[in-house]
């Protein structure tokens, strides 16, 4: 009887440090050149730059920065996990013997100044454009200048 005890124990200790013992720490840092752009992750707004975040999962990630006075800048962020928490390894390195890996992911962006003002003549193309998306029916927008007809060609004409 006290061999199951003492088994049953054994297996619940083991079982709470499984689960409890992922030593592994995962993070993204994004930073911008100038500093201080809004940063929006996976199309929400999570704070402003430099950033740091903790994350669980790798996969690929949206990374969108605006800041006034400077071109938004958005780009696909891959985090690609090392080869110590590639399956089956990861099950080793963290959670049998968890060694406190640190695994970084840096995004640095660099933000473009907006070029100037709209001109006029952009101004004008722009609002013929929304209008006429505005006008869209569900099978897409009508061509506002459409090309011209071909006119048939008299054979007995010089």
């Amino acid at each position: 009887m006290t061999n199951r005890v003492g088994a049953g124990r054994l297996s619940l200790v083991l079982g709470l440090s499984v689960c409890a013992s992922c030593a592994a720490q995962r993070e993204l840092r994004i930073s911008s050149d100038p500093p201080g752009a809004l940063v929006l992750l996976d199309d929400q707004v999570v704070g402003s730059t430099p950033y740091s975040l903790l994350f669980e999962a790798y996969g690929t990630r949206r990374v969108t920065l605006y800041l006034n006075g400077y071109r938004t800048s958005s780009r696909l962020v891959e985090l690609i996990p090392p080869w110590y928490a590639r399956f089956p390894i990861d099950l080793f390195s963290e959670v049998l013997i968890p060694v406190g890996w640190k695994d970084t992911h840096i995004a640095d962006f660099t933000l473009e100044p907006e070029s100037g003002e709209v001109t006029e003549p952009d101004l004008r193309a722009v609002l013929e454009r929304a209008e006429n998306l505005r006008r869209a029916t569900p099978e897409g927008p009508r061509d506002t200048n459409p090309a011209p007809t071909p006119q048939p060609v008299d054979p007995d004409e010089p």
